[in-house]
């Protein structure tokens, strides 16, 4: 297996160092689909470091640093970078999209092909009612804090509220479709957009979720959540295809 991941490593590095990079004359230095060179750094067997990505090969998990962003109020995406829109997340992170999804290509993630065509400029009604279902592969999301000295980890579900429910949203997994690749920008890292709540294409990860549409359906779930910038870690644990948890309810 860790021969496999090595050889994956070195087939990823030959393509992405080819990928160009795409500034406009007047537009501020854009990143690329992902770092030419990406920092990789073996810490022990089976655990590699990418930026600040840890990726754990056994576990078929990927984590980062971030902190709690909202404790209350509607919510669109589930976690955004210093480049996204943080007023309407519930986690921020200062990892970089690019990094994500090279470590989570690394353990096997299929998400993310690169289209042709433009990625939507408005997502409204119109869109949704012609736009191709969002597919890819099934992650669970949990996240890790320490609350009185004692560490708790929860499924981020339970950080979330559903407006039509009146309820924390049912468990289960998300949908990893790695983003959208436009003109040789990989969107996720351009736009800082991670996790979406609300159907969002350039984002790497979507909700799968009856409503996911709707973007007065989800909140922060003020009666489960750690206060506003308590420290967290973010867990990404990808499903094989074939596991019945990831499956969701409709």
């Amino acid at each position: 297996m860790l021969f496999s991941l090595k050889t994956t490593l070195a087939t990823l590095l030959s393509i992405f160092a080819l990928v160009p990079l795409v500034i406009g004359e007047d537009a501020p230095p854009t990143p690329p689909v992902v770092p030419a060179k990406p920092t990789i750094r073996e810490v022990s067997p089976g655990i590699f470091e990418v930026g600040e990505v840890r990726l754990d090969q056994k576990a078929l998990t990927i984590s980062f640093p971030g902190k709690l962003n909202m404790e209350r109020g509607l919510l669109e995406y589930l976690i955004v970078n210093p480049r996204g829109s943080a007023h309407e997340s519930l986690l921020v992170t200062d990892a970089n999209a690019s990094d994500i999804h090279f470590a989570m290509l690394l353990l096997g993630a299929k998400g993310g092909a690169i289209t042709a065509e433009a990625p939507p400029t408005q997502l409204d009604e119109r869109y949704f009612r012609t736009a191709p279902k969002i597919t890819g592969d099934p992650v669970l999301i949990t996240v890790q804090w320490k609350e009185k000295d004692v560490e708790r980890t929860v499924p981020v579900e339970d950080w979330l509220y559903n407006e039509s429910g009146k309820k924390a949203i049912e468990h289960g997994p998300w949908t990893y479709n790695g983003s959208i690749v436009f003109e040789g920008r990989f969107l996720a890292q351009v736009d800082g957009n991670l996790v979406a709540l609300v159907t969002t294409p350039t984002a790497l990860i979507n909700n799968p979720r009856k409503n996911s549409n709707n973007d007065q359906m989800w909140n922060a779930y003020e009666k489960a959540t750690p206060k506003v910038n308590t420290p967290v870690r973010i867990i990404f644990k990808l499903l094989p295809t074939t596991d019945p948890k990831s499956k969701t309810k409709p």
